[in-house]
Order: C-alpha cells, then structure tokens, then sequence
C-alpha cells in the first residue's frame, strides 16, 4: 500500500467501483464521468507547477494545501512526486441538527443594550446549507433603501461564475444580493433547500443584527451530507476574503463527523490550526449531537490478552465504515465476527490490505501504520453488503495483543446521522463523543444545553478529546430554539449546530469591543477563547470545571468582556 495515501484511499482505490458505490463514502470524490478523484494534498513548492506537469485541475488553498483533480490511473504517479507530502480522500461530513431564547441566558442582554455590542464591523462566516436572502431578519435598511446584511454568498452547487482562485460554483455579490431584493421578481439563483444554514445564520443576526454575513453554500451530494473538499475550500474563502479586506471574522461551521483519531490530527484540523493564525478570524465549531448515540468505544489492553466490544446493527442497513485507533508501538491483532458467527482476520496492521468476500458481504481491512502527518495507528474496515443491507444483529470486533506499551484502543462508528438506522455500541464509552473538527485545538468548540430547564443537554457531543484535551470548550442554547425559517417565518431547532451561533455572536461582540473599536486590536482568535472561557458560568450540576460534559460553563458574554 501506498503510505503517502490516507487509509481510506487506500482502501477506496483497491475496490471495485460497483462496490465502492455500495458502500458508505468510499465513492465520495470519485468522478464516474471522468474516473478521476477530488483528492486533498499536502505539498511542498509550487502546486500549480506540479498540476502542469502531470496534466491536473488545481485549486491552491492556504498553508501549502491544496486539491488535486487527479484521474484514477495517475494517482500512484503524482504520489511518488516528492514535492507531494500526503493524499487524502474527502470525507463526508453531516449537519448536526436555536426577544430568541438563549439571549438573555448567555448574559447578552448588557453587552448588546448597554455598549451596543452588536457585531458592527465584524463578519461572521456561515459555511452550511445556503440562506433564504429574503427573510426579514437578513434585511436592513439604509439611505440607498433595502440592503442585505449579506455581503456574499458562494453557492458551491452552483455552476458558472466561481471565485477568484476556485474551479467550482458561483459568487454572488452584494450587488446582485441587493437588486434581487429590490426586483419585483423575487427570484434568487441560490436556494437553501434545507433551512439548516438559515437557522444558524438568524440566531447569528438575532443576537448581533449588525454583523455582516459572508456565506458559503456547501457542495452536496444532493443530501444535508457535504465533504471535506467543500469545507476545506469553503474555509479557505472566508479566511482569505478577511485577509484581503482586512476585516475581523468569526466562522461558524456545524458541521461533524468520526472520521479521525478526535485528537486533532485529521487533514482538516490540521488546515484549520494552520489557517486560524493568518487572519483575525475566530473559529466556532459545534461539538456535535453524539453525546448518547453509542457510536464510540475504547478497549484498554495490557499485553497478552483477549478483548472484545459488540456493536448492535438493525434491519435495514447499509455499507458502513469503521475506524479504530491505537500507538503503532502496540502490537495488537483484530478479528471481526459477524452475528451469525462468521470471523473476518486475525488482522494487524501493515499486513496489507485483507480482503473477505463471504457471507453476501465484502468486507475490507487496512491499517498501514503511521503517516506524514500522524503519528497513531489507523485500521480501517468497510463493510459493503451485495445485496443492498448488511446482515443485521450484533457484531464482534475482538482484540489480541502481543506487547503492549499504550493499550489504548479507541473505535468509532459513523456518527449520528451518517446512518439509514440506529447503530450502537453494546457497551459504548460515554466520553469522547465530539464530532471532528471539534477537536481541534484552535476552535471555540461548542456543547449544547437547555436554557429553559437549564439542564444539559444529553445528545451533545462529551470530551475530552482522545489525548485528553479540554473539550467542549463551553456550552450554549440548543434546545428549542425559535429562528428564521426558509420562505419566512420562523421554526424551532434543537442540536448542537444551533449552539454553535451563539458563541459566534459572542465572538463578534468581543471583537468588534476590541478590533473594531480598537480596544483591543488582537481580541481574535485564541484570545476571545481564552476570555469567553473565564467568562463562563456553572451549569446546575455541572459546577466542577472543566468536565467533559460542559467543558468551562454555560456562555456568558457579560462575564467576559475584558472590562
């Protein structure tokens, strides 16, 4: 196998495409029409020199990453380039599902009356599911007449008029935005089909109504699911539009999966610590809706023993991924067994991949060890049924070891929402929850709670991080939430996704005080964490800080304004 290859290219590039469509998300960033991939690189030197050379479709994103449209047959070629560091396949990535209740609850009512501490000169970033530019709580007024509040939106799904510097969608500017508001037509190109980033984007404007929008509308597979190209690149522009016009921002993504060892090694958790230094840009992530779906597991070895975890799958599934993490240094085997007692393995890592076609199922193992840029141990399994569900009932993953050094061995499932039915874990840890990026160590990483029982919210998503970071960071209204709701009106949302835009919100607050009225002209970033974090209340029974489950406290801006 290819070790400058992530593992689940590995795997994806070793099956069959009639498999592969079967699957998960191994097909994701495959392109039938062209048998080519969207693949995510690391290099070194000029990307768009080496996309010359082997005849590619580059799009250069900052920190010396960037995306490759490679054709399957010259993947191997451009890997063996030495100005290319690692290849990664998107991952696919899942919506976790906001006077507005909450406001009062994180201590704005002061910042916002008394200072007016309402995101003048800020711009808050929605990457998501698109807006609803004519919902009321999106329109402004001004001495030119109607004006929105959103300065831009690059709708990723739609073909034609791409930024400056990418290959897929269209911009569409502030000019555009305004005169569709003003026409009597009524009719915009671009459509939020989900209501989800409308959601996020009207508790961000209910509680800091004069922040300036910039959104990005994720390229989906025509589903809520988008992948990790789309954010990277999504991220990418909003970074870069602050940079250019020198403005402070906040980003906001709800977006999550289990797809990396949640210590904060994956591909895009590396760009987003790369990229949150290069701006005044403040990263909020949510820590996704996790907290009891069972979808996580640990296994502690000592050497020389056997251990076991069961994992319950219904009727009706479909291809499903599995990913278990470990140090390279232990020496440890694994055997899958399926309900009806059929064993797939012994399997260890660096073995290759193994491959079982048995029982209706063809089911892929591969763990190549460590790689350029992470230093544990990934096995990944994909199951893929052949006629059409997984067989249902309980499965075994069982653990041999030999010598021991960690004894470590965390397994994550697909996260909630990636699945048709209800996997679980029959004894899952309830830590370690959070959804990726939310482990990363640069983001405002969000849990959720009730504000009207001041009760915690149980889905949401736990820490710590698997090394033993602080996670969530804090915890903000996610429960029952009334906001903007496509075609007008509004609707009630619940998830850690509608948490998410509080804290943003806060952010902007403490960095238009600081930034914009130049109190404070390095208030971003690590340092709004920092003081929205002293900031923090005590959650009822939840007052020992820091706890996996409320991290710091409950979002309190009043708290935490440095004055």
């Amino acid at each position: 196998m290819d070790s400058k290859l992530g593992t689940e290219l590995n795997v994806a590039l070793d099956t069959d495409e009639r498999l592969r469509e079967d699957s998960l998300s191994l097909n994701v960033g495959y392109s039938k029409e062209f048998n080519s991939w969207s693949l995510i690189v690391r290099y070194s030197g000029d990307l768009s020199q080496i996309a010359d050379e082997y005849g590619l479709i580059a799009t250069e994103l900052l920190g010396n990453f960037g995306i490759l449209e490679i054709p399957q047959e010259k993947i191997t070629q451009v890997s063996l380039d030495d100005r290319i560091i690692y290849i990664e396949k998107p991952k696919e990535y899942n919506q976790e599902r906001a006077d507005i209740k909450g406001f009062r609850e994180s201590c704005m009512n002061v910042p916002y009356f008394d200072y007016q501490l309402k995101g003048k000169g800020v711009t808050v970033a929605i990457i998501d599911s698109g807006i609803d530019v004519f919902h009321n709580d999106f329109i402004a007024e001004n001495n030119d007449g109607v004006v929105s509040k959103v300065i831009g939106i690059w709708d990723q799904s739609l073909s034609g008029n791409p930024p400056v510097g990418y290959n897929i969608g269209t911009y569409l500017g502030s000019g555009i935005i305004n005169s569709s508001l003003r026409s009597e037509a009524g009719s915009f190109p671009s459509v939020d089909v989900s209501g989800h980033g409308t959601a996020v984007a009207g508790i961000v404007t209910a509680c800091t109504p004069d922040a300036s929008l910039l959104v990005v509308k994720l390229e989906t597979g025509g589903g809520d699911e988008t992948d990790t190209i789309a954010l990277m690149q999504g991220i990418d522009f909003a970074v870069r539009h602050s940079i250019e016009n020198d403005v402070p921002m906040v980003v906001n993504l709800s977006y999550g999966n289990n797809w990396g060892d949640h210590r904060g090694n994956s591909v895009l958790e590396q760009y987003i610590d790369v990229v949150a230094g290069m701006a005044k840009v403040t990263f909020v992530v949510g820590s996704g809706n996790d907290g009891m779906s069972g979808r996580h597991s640990r296994i502690i070895m000592n050497s020389y023993e056997r251990k076991a975890t069961e994992f319950q799958i219904p009727y009706g599934e479909g291809g499903i991924n599995i990913e278990l993490w470990k140090s390279y240094q232990d020496d440890i085997s694994i055997i899958l067994k399926s309900p009806v007692g059929i064993s797939y393995g012994p399997y260890k890592s660096g073995q290759g991949m193994a491959i079982y076609d048995t029982d209706n199922m063809n089911i892929r193992m591969l763990g190549i060890g460590p790689s350029a840029i992470n230093i544990y141990d990934e096995v990944f399994i994909s199951i893929i049924p052949l006629d059409g569900m997984i067989q249902e009932g309980v499965w075994t993953i069982e653990f041999i070891s030999e010598e021991v050094i960690d004894g470590v061995v965390d397994i994550w499932l697909p996260a909630e929402g990636a699945t048709v039915t209800d996997i679980v874990f029959l004894s899952p840890l309830e830590y370690t929850t959070l959804t990726i990026p939310s482990t990363t160590d640069s983001v405002i990483t969000v849990g959720a709670y009730d504000s009207g029982t001041m009760t915690y919210a149980s889905f949401s998503g736990r820490g710590f991080s698997a090394s033993g970071q602080i996670k969530p960071d804090m915890l903000a209204p996610g429960v029952d939430i009334d906001t903007a709701s496509v075609g007008g009106g509004y609707t009630s949302v619940t998830g850690t996704s509608f948490a998410t835009p509080f804290v943003a919100s806060a952010a902007a607050m403490l960095m238009e005080y600081g930034i914009v009225r130049n109190n404070d002209v390095f208030l971003y970033g690590q340092k709004v964490k920092a003081y929205l974090i002293a900031g923090a209340n005590p959650l009822l029974g939840y007052s020992k800080v820091p706890n996996p489950f409320a991290g710091w406290g409950r979002l309190c801006v009043e708290d935490s304004l440095p004055f």
